[in-house]
């Protein structure tokens, strides 16, 4: 096993997808979605309906990852 090349975070009280209003208290985890955060902190783009079989909502993501670079 390798290491990831970027940091990764666990949110074991849920706030932040209490913070980022993704929180479903019905199951207590949270809704899908994609958060894009610029190198500043600022979240760029945000889809809180992502659909895992819909292409449309990956290549919406990829799309604002290449503003990014």
């Amino acid at each position: 096993m390798g290491t990831l090349p970027y940091p990764l975070a666990s949110d074991w009280q849920r706030q932040t997808i209490k913070d980022y209003k993704v929180y479903n208290e019905k199951g207590g985890v949270a809704i899908r979605s994609v958060f894009v955060v610029n190198r500043d902190g600022v979240i760029t783009y945000m889809n809180t309906s992502f659909k895992a079989d819909k292409k449309e909502d990956y290549e919406a993501v990829f799309s604002e990852l290449e503003k990014l670079a």
